[in-house]
């Protein structure tokens, strides 16, 4: 046996990890917190804010996988991340969370491909649903012992 086989037969086998990034925008103290606890658990990373600025900041500056967004910040809010979000080239997966005839979209989704809009409230197990539709689930190790 060479040194080189050795140490490739040595090696344990790596996790394949894949972090899927999601930003939620939420004003709400009860239901920000409660979908970002049920997409942790789901496994999901997350960053969940409360302050309209800061979610645009985030959504200019950080790569996220999917962007859910409440009208509780205020519609005029959710259509600046909708422009922001429609300008990039890869857009991330969008759900807004709004009110039957608060959010106004034209029916062109602002240039946003996968845009989904749910009736607020919802159950936290349908924003869970519509993640994995738009971005898919975790990857998670099936490996025995893993």
């Amino acid at each position: 046996m060479t040194a080189e086989s050795h140490d490739s037969d040595s090696r344990t086998p790596t996790r394949c990890v894949r972090l899927l990034k999601v930003l939620v925008v939420d004003k709400d103290t009860v239901y920000g917190p409660a979908i970002r606890l049920a997409l942790e658990e789901a496994g999901y990373y997350l960053n969940l804010v409360t302050d309209v600025h800061e979610g645009c900041r985030r959504v200019q500056e950080r790569a996220y996988d999917l962007v859910i967004v409440s009208t509780s910040v205020g519609t005029a809010a959710v259509e600046g991340i909708l422009d922001i979000l429609s300008q990039r080239v890869s857009p991330p997966g969008l759900i807004v969370l709004a009110d039957p005839g608060e959010l106004r979209t034209g029916g062109d989704g602002h240039g946003v491909p996968c845009l989904s809009i749910l009736r607020r409230p919802c159950a936290i197990d349908e924003v869970i649903d519509t993640a994995r539709a738009l971005v898919g689930v975790p990857w998670s190790d099936h490996r025995e012992g893993a």
